[in-house]
C-alpha cells in the first residue's frame, strides 16, 4: 500500500512531555499537614479572639482617650464595623472620618456592650455637587429629608442635600456622579451604590439567586433580629434592570455612537463568538471562492433547540412592564415577533411525524397550560456553545415550526457566511417544507442573502430516530463537519435552568432583559476562556486523529491483502452517497435478517415435501412433525418467561382479581405443557423418567417446569439427529430475534430517560415514570437472560450437529457491559479531555449494535457487508478527526483576528476628538481596547506550545494548509 499521504506531518501538533504524558497527581509536600489539623488545637484561641471583638479590646490600665482628637475628656464610645482601625473615637471624630465613607456602620459602647448606630444618628450630612468639606450656598434637602441607600452591607437612611447652585446638574445626575444609582428620575428617595448593583449582578450570574433572596440578605445585614427595615424591594428590582441595561449599552459601545442607545441595531449588543466565521471581521475577502473541499472550514455551525423549563406565568403585560433592550441583544424584538406569529401562526401547521414519536412533535401544539403566557423559549447556538444574536424567543403553544423558523431566520440576518450547517433534534421533520415556508415569509423577514444549508440531527438525539435518519442526518458519517456534535443548546440549558424559578414570575419586559443579561454573561465567560477551551480540544483532537488514521490504514492494509480492488469500490460507493443521498447508503446493511418465523416456515415446507414424497413413516407422530414439536416448545418457553416475570412483579399485597388472573394463566399454560409432554414421549422417549424428578411438575407451577429440549438433555438422553438439527436452526434464528428485542428495549429506555429528565416534574409523574422504567428494565433483563441461555444451547448443539462455526463470530458472549444503550457509548474507552464529551467518534461501540444478522466474513466480495460497513465507519472517523484538526486551526486563527479587530475598533473610538468633559469616553474606549489586547496576548501565550508544529497562519491571510483532505485520503484509498 502507498504511504498515507493524508497524514500530513507538517500539521501534527507536538507537546511537551508533561502535556502528552502527564505525571502522577500532585502530592502534598513531605512534612506538611492538612490546614484543619493545624487549626484544631487553636480553636479556643480563635474563639476567644472572636469574643474579644465584642468588647472594647482595652488592656489593663488603658484610658478612654479618643483615637482622633486625643482628648481624654471626649466621649470615646464609638468605633466602625468596617474600617480597619478598631480604636474608639468620639462622635465628632467618627463623623469627620467617614465623610468619604458615609455607608459604614458604627457601634456605640453603652457601658455594657456595643449597639449599632448609623452615621446619620451621629449627625453626618451628605452634600452632593461639591468636594467633601466644601459647603453649598444653595443646598436643597432630599424629599422627606431622608434618602434610603442600598449598599453591600445593608440598607441605610442618610441625610442628603442636593446642590442648587447655578449650572448645577440635575438631581439624578448628581447622584450618578457620586456613584449612586437613583430609583427614579426627578426627586428620588431611594438609590443604590454602584458597588451593590455590580455585586448583585455577578451574584445572580454565579449563584442564580433571585432579587428577592438578595434583598432579604440586605435586610438581615441591616438588622438580623426582626426590627423593621425600609422596604425597597421593588425599587431594587427596577434599579437592577436599569443598571443591567446601561452596563450592556456601555460595554457594547453605544455611548460612543453618534446615535446613542436609540440607534442601536438589532443584535448589535450581543456578545459574539470570536471563533465563528464573521464576514468582514475574521474571514478573508475571498473566503467563499474555491471548491468546497477548501471553503468548508468557513461554515457556520448552528444548533437549534427549545427549553420548556424557561416558561413564564401570565403576569403583567408589555404596557405595564416594557422591555429596555428591545431586540438589541439575544431575545428577538417582541413587537416584530408577535406580528410575525399573528400573520403566519395559523398558516404553518405542524406536519404529522413520519419518524419516531418525538417529544418536540408531540408538544408542538400543546398550550403552556392554565396561567402560562410562555411555555418555554427556543434558541439557536453556535458550535462553541454561545447564544447567537436575536435567536431567542418565547414559545406560546409548544415547539411550533413558525416560532423556530423565525428564530432560525432572525439569527442568519446577523452577519452569517454563505455556508450554514444547522442541527435540530427533529430536523428530519422540520426541513420537509422549510423552503416553502421561507418563501412564504419572504415579504416579512427577507434573508437578502441566499445561504447554502446542510442539516443534521444532534449526536445525542439521533439515537431516537429511525435508521434512515441516523445516516442521512448524521454528523458522524457526513463530510466537512469535523467533530461537531450539535448539542450546544443542551449544555447551555443546563446552565440556565436554575434561573427559571425566578424568571417565570417576572413580567414580559423584565424577563426578556434578564435573559439577555444572563445569556450575555454566559457568552462572555465562554469568550474569556476560549483560548484554553480550544487548546484543550487540540490536545484531544491530535492524538485521536493519529489513532484513528492509523487504525484506518491498518484496516485498509488487511483488506488489500485478500481483495486489493475492494477499497476502490467501497470508496466510490461512499463518495457517491456523500454527494447524492439518493444513492445506496454504504453505512447500512441490505441483508435480510433471519427470523424465527422464517425458519419455522422453511421447516414446515420441508415437512410438506416429506409428506408429498410419501414419507409419512419417517414422522414419529402422525399429526405433529418434529419441526412443529420444537416450534411449540419454543413458544412455550416464551410464555413461561412472561408468566414468571409477571409473578415476580406482583405486589406484596395483590388483589383477589390479580391473583385469579395469574392462576388462570398458569392453569392454561399447564394444560398446554402437559399436552406437549405427551408429544415429547413420542419424539423423545427417554425423558419420561426425568420428569418424575421435577418438583414443579408435581406442584403445578407451570412457569418453572423444564421442557427438557434436546440441547438440555444431550448427555442424559439420546435425541434424533433430525431433532438436534431442527433445534439448532431454530436457536440460530431465535438468538437474532432476541438480540433485536434487546436493542429495541435499550433504545426505548434511552428515550424514556431522556423524556423523563427533560419533562417529568413532581412526585406523581416521577412515580409513574419509575414504574414504566422498572417494567422496561425487567424486559431488558429477560432479553439478556434469554440470549445467554440460547447461546449456551447453541454451544451445546454445535458439537453434535453439522455447522461451519461461523455463528460463533456473530453471536458473542453477552457481558453486563455489553448491555448498554446508544446513550452509553463509553465502552471501556478512556474519557475525553473535553469535559462531558464522549462520542461515537472516539470509542468502540458495543458489539450488540454492530450485528445485523448471521454474516459470513470469509468471502469479502459476496458476504463482506459487515466489513464494508466497519470500513466506511473507520474511514468516516478518520475523516472527522482530520477535519476537526483543520477546523481548530482555522478557529484559532479567527479568534486572534477577532480580538485584534475589536481592539482596533475600540482604539478608533478612543481617537475621536473629545473635550475634557468627555475624557471618560476616551478612557473607557482605551480600557476596552486593552481588554481585547489582553485576550489576544493570552491566546498567543496559551497556544505558543503549538508553534513550529501547527501552522497557525498569518492573521491577515487565508488559512494555510487547507489541503483537500477528503480528496487526498480517497486518492490514497483508491491507490491502496
Amino acid at each position: 500500500m502507498v504511504p498515507f499521504e493524508w497524514m500530513d506531518p507538517s500539521f501534527v501538533f507536538k507537546f511537551d512531555d508533561e502535556i502528552t504524558n502527564p505525571g502522577p497527581k500532585r502530592q502534598r509536600r513531605p512534612g506538611t499537614v492538612h490546614p484543619l489539623l493545624n487549626f484544631i488545637p487553636q480553636r479556643d484561641v480563635f474563639l476567644q479572639e472572636s469574643i474579644r471583638h465584642e468588647g472594647r479590646g482595652l488592656e489593663d490600665g488603658a484610658s478612654m482617650t479618643c483615637g482622633g482628637c486625643k482628648r481624654s475628656d471626649a466621649a470615646a464610645y464609638f468605633r466602625c464595623e468596617t474600617c480597619f482601625d478598631c480604636r474608639l473615637f468620639c462622635a465628632s471624630c467618627v463623623v469627620s472620618n467617614h465623610a468619604a465613607n458615609p455607608f459604614h456602620w458604627v457601634e456605640e459602647w453603652d457601658g455594657s456592650f456595643f449597639i449599632r448606630r448609623s452615621l446619620r444618628e451621629l449627625g453626618l450630612h451628605i452634600q452632593l455637587g461639591h468636594p467633601i468639606g466644601e459647603t453649598c450656598d444653595r443646598p436643597v434637602k432630599v424629599k422627606r429629608e431622608v434618602l434610603v441607600v442600598l449598599h453591600t452591607n445593608g440598607i441605610h437612611s442618610v441625610n442628603l442635600n442636593y446642590c442648587n447652585c447655578n449650572q448645577a446638574p440635575l438631581r439624578h445626575v448628581q447622584l450618578l456622579r457620586s456613584r449612586l444609582f437613583p430609583a427614579t428620575v426627578g426627586n428620588p428617595q431611594t438609590a443604590a451604590t454602584f458597588e451593590l448593583l455590580e455585586l448583585f449582578q455577578l451574584l445572580g450570574f454565579m449563584s442564580k439567586a433571585s432579587g428577592f433572596e438578595l434583598f432579604q440578605t440586605l435586610v438581615r445585614l441591616t438588622d438580623n433580629i426582626g426590627n423593621p427595615v425600609p422596604d425597597r424591594y421593588k425599587s431594587l428590582l427596577c434599579m437592577l434592570r436599569e443598571w443591567r441595561h446601561i452596563r450592556l449599552m456601555k460595554r457594547m459601545g453605544k455611548g460612543h455612537d453618534v446615535g446613542g442607545i436609540s440607534a442601536a441595531a438589532e443584535g448589535s449588543c450581543a456578545v459574539l463568538c470570536p471563533a465563528c466565521p464573521q464576514p468582514d471581521i475574521n474571514l478573508p475577502p475571498d473566503y467563499n471562492e474555491g471548491p468546497l473541499s477548501k471553503t468548508w472550514i468557513y461554515t457556520l455551525f448552528l444548533a437549534m433547540d427549545a427549553n420548556f423549563r424557561l416558561k413564564r406565568l401570565d403576569v403583567s403585560n408589555d404596557a405595564n412592564d416594557p422591555g429596555l433592550n428591545n431586540g438589541t441583544a439575544f431575545v428577538v424584538d417582541e413587537t416584530k415577533y408577535k406580528e410575525f406569529l399573528k400573520e403566519f401562526g395559523e398558516q404553518v401547521p405542524v406536519d404529522t411525524s413520519t419518524c419516531n414519536n418525538h417529544d418536540a412533535i408531540k408538544s408542538a401544539n400543546i398550550r403552556g397550560g392554565k396561567g402560562i403566557a410562555a411555555s418555554g423559549v427556543g434558541a439557536v447556538d453556535c458550535r462553541h456553545d454561545l447564544k447567537r444574536p436575536t435567536s431567542i424567543g418565547d414559545l406560546q403553544k409548544g415547539e411550533r415550526y413558525v416560532n423556530m423558523d423565525y428564530l432560525f431566520v432572525s439569527n442568519l440576518k446577523r452577519n452569517a457566511p454563505q455556508r450554514v450547517s444547522q442541527s435540530y433534534d427533529i430536523v428530519c421533520q422540520w426541513t420537509k417544507h422549510l423552503l416553502e415556508r421561507l418563501a412564504l415569509y419572504e415579504s416579512t423577514i427577507s434573508l437578502n442573502v441566499r445561504h447554502d444549508f446542510c442539516f443534521f440531527i444532534p449526536k445525542w438525539h439521533i439515537a431516537a430516530h429511525r435508521a434512515s435518519c441516523q445516516t442521512d442526518y448524521s454528523f458522524y458519517w457526513s463530510p466537512y463537519v469535523g467533530r461537531t456534535d450539535g448539542e450546544a443548546p443542551e449544555r447551555g440549558w443546563a446552565a440556565m435552568n436554575s434561573v427559571a424559578s425566578s424568571t417565570k414570575e417576572m413580567g414580559p419586559g423584565s424577563r426578556r432583559d434578564t435573559l439577555d443579561d444572563f445569556f450575555g454573561d454566559y457568552n462572555w465567560r465562554k469568550v474569556i476562556a476560549i483560548a484554553d477551551a480550544l487548546f484543550a480540544k487540540v490536545k484531544d483532537a491530535v492524538p485521536e486523529r493519529a489513532e484513528h488514521v492509523s487504525c484506518f490504514v491498518e484496516l485498509c492494509d488487511s483488506i488489500a491483502e485478500s481483495a486489493p480492488d475492494l477499497i476502490q469500490t467501497w470508496t466510490t460507493m461512499v463518495q457517491e452517497w456523500e454527494n447524492d443521498r439518493t444513492k445506496p447508503n454504504p453505512f447500512t446493511s441490505t441483508q435480510e435478517v433471519l427470523s424465527i418465523h422464517k425458519v419455522r416456515l422453511e421447516l414446515a415446507e420441508e415437512d410438506q415435501q416429506h409428506l408429498a414424497k410419501g414419507e409419512e413413516d419417517a414422522q414419529v407422530h402422525q399429526e405433529v412433525t418434529p419441526s412443529e414439536f420444537l416450534s411449540q416448545a419454543i413458544e412455550l418457553e416464551d410464555i413461561q418467561a412472561v408468566l414468571a416475570s409477571d409473578y415476580s412483579n406482583l405486589s406484596l399485597n395483590p388483589t383477589e382479581l390479580q391473583k385469579a388472573k395469574l392462576r388462570e394463566r398458569r392453569n392454561r399454560l399447564l394444560r398446554r405443557i402437559l399436552n406437549w409432554i405427551d408429544l415429547q414421549k413420542d419424539h423423545m422417549p427417554g425423558v419420561s423418567r426425568m420428569r418424575k424428578e421435577c418438583s414443579a411438575m408435581n406442584q403445578g407451577i407451570a412457569e418453572s417446569i423444564p421442557l427438557l429440549m434436546p440441547s438440555a438433555v444431550l448427555k442424559k438422553v439420546t435425541a434424533s439427529q433430525e431433532l438436534l438439527n431442527y433445534e439448532f436452526r431454530y436457536r440460530s434464528a431465535q438468538i437474532g430475534t432476541t438480540l433485536d428485542d434487546l436493542r429495541r428495549h435499550l433504545v426505548l429506555r434511552d428515550q424514556l430517560y431522556s423524556s423523563k429528565d427533560r419533562h417529568v416534574r413532581g412526585q406523581s409523574a416521577n412515580t409513574r415514570s419509575r414504574g414504566v422504567l422498572t417494567r422496561l428494565e425487567g424486559k431488558i433483563k429477560n432479553d439478556t437472560r434469554k440470549y445467554r441461555q440460547i447461546l449456551e444451547q447453541l454451544t451445546s448443539l454445535s458439537d453434535v450437529v453439522k455447522n461451519d462455526g461461523q455463528w460463533k463470530k456473530t453471536w458473542l458472549p453477552l457481558s453486563d457491559q455489553d448491555v448498554s444503550g446508544l446513550r452509553n457509548f463509553d465502552e471501556g474507552v478512556r474519557p475525553s479531555l473535553i469535559e462531558g464529551q464522549v462520542s461515537v467518534g472516539k470509542r468502540v461501540l458495543s458489539w450488540i449494535w454492530r450485528r445485523s444478522g448471521v454474516v459470513n466474513n470469509t468471502d469479502l466480495r459476496n458476504e463482506g457487508e459487515t466489513v464494508r460497513i466497519e470500513w466506511c465507519k473507520s474511514r468516516a472517523r478518520a475523516h472527522r478527526w482530520q477535519e476537526e484538526c483543520y477546523l481548530l486551526q482555522e478557529e484559532m486563527r479567527r479568534v486572534k483576528v477577532y480580538f485584534k479587530y475589536r481592539a482596533q475598533e475600540w482604539r478608533a473610538a478612543a481617537t475621536t476628538p473629545y473635550s475634557i468633559k468627555d475624557e471618560g469616553r476616551r478612557a473607557y474606549a482605551m480600557r476596552q481596547a486593552a481588554v481585547f489586547d489582553s485576550l489576544y496576548i493570552r491566546c498567543i501565550s496559551v497556544w505558543k506550545e503549538c508553534e513550529g508544529y501547527f501552522t497557525m497562519g498569518d492573521d491577515t491571510k487565508d488559512t494555510p494548509g487547507t489541503k483537500d483532505t477528503v480528496d487526498t485520503v480517497d486518492t490514497v484509498d483508491t491507490a491502496a
